[in-house]
């Protein structure tokens, strides 16, 4: 009687094949985790953006600041409190301020936290405050105490930037938001030497090189940075020079 067996040769083809399919499957697998996680994190973007339409209809069509007390202050169950705590009341939890790919994101909203208790951790999104500076002709989709937005205002709430997926651990007093000053100021594009996601100021590829973005009239798209970074000329309302403005993330016409 003869045994049955595997030869060498088709041992090694076995072990190939296996080899094969593991190298066509991981990657797939991986693949299939980043869309998860970025389909996640954009149905975060969409809750969020209900929650800021529903603040918004409640106070006059007037949007939400950005900080509500110093910018540099912690947030605190009094009146230091950011964005997120202020549209909190119409979010279901705490956790639609958690991108799941940023797996070190803490958040409590300030109504939570104990008395004397303070926080510097905005979770993973931020707020457009970006050209700051006030009468230079462009601005961002966020109230101040002394200059209330009106969404009436948003000239192309389609294509304004309004949150997106950001670093918010970048700063030692944490950041709930993305600002540059001026049309001066303009942020590039850069790469920490740690070998981080690419970031737009706090803005931060997230997704394999990728950014999630609310947008005013509350659509969520996915981005690269090269994308939120085009310019137009234009000439400011306010000492008419020519400047170049990124109009994504300024309220008045493209």
């Amino acid at each position: 009687m003869r045994s049955s067996a595997f030869t060498l040769i088709e041992l090694l083809v076995v072990i190939v094949l296996i080899a094969v399919l593991v190298a066509i499957i991981f990657p797939a697998m991986s693949n299939s985790r980043v869309v998860a996680l970025s389909s996640k994190c954009q149905a975060n973007l969409r809750q969020i953006g209900v929650a800021l339409t529903s603040f918004t209809n409640e106070n006059n069509n007037n949007l939400p600041q950005s900080a509500y007390g110093p910018t540099t202050a912690p947030t605190t169950n009094g009146p230091n409190y950011k964005w997120m705590d202020a549209i909190f009341p119409y979010a279901p939890s705490e956790k639609i301020f958690l991108c799941p790919g940023d797996t070190e994101s803490k958040y409590t909203a300030a109504r939570n936290l104990a008395a004397g208790q303070t926080s510097t951790d905005y979770g993973s999104y931020g707020m457009n405050g970006a050209y700051r500076d006030t009468g230079d002709g462009q601005t961002p989709p966020r109230s101040t105490a002394a200059v209330p937005i009106s969404r009436l205002l948003i000239a192309e709430p389609a294509t304004t930037v309004w949150i997106a997926d950001t670093n918010n651990r970048q700063q030692a007093n944490g950041s709930f938001g993305f600002t540059w000053a001026n049309a001066g100021a303009n942020p590039g594009i850069t790469t920490s030497s740690t070998g981080q996601a690419r970031q737009l100021e706090a803005i931060i590829e997230r997704h394999r090189a990728l950014t999630n973005v609310l947008f005013c009239d509350g659509h969520v798209e996915t981005r690269r940075l090269e994308a939120l970074t085009k310019m137009h000329s234009v000439v400011d309302p306010v000492d008419r020079a020519t400047k170049n403005v990124m109009y994504q993330f300024t309220i008045e016409a493209d």
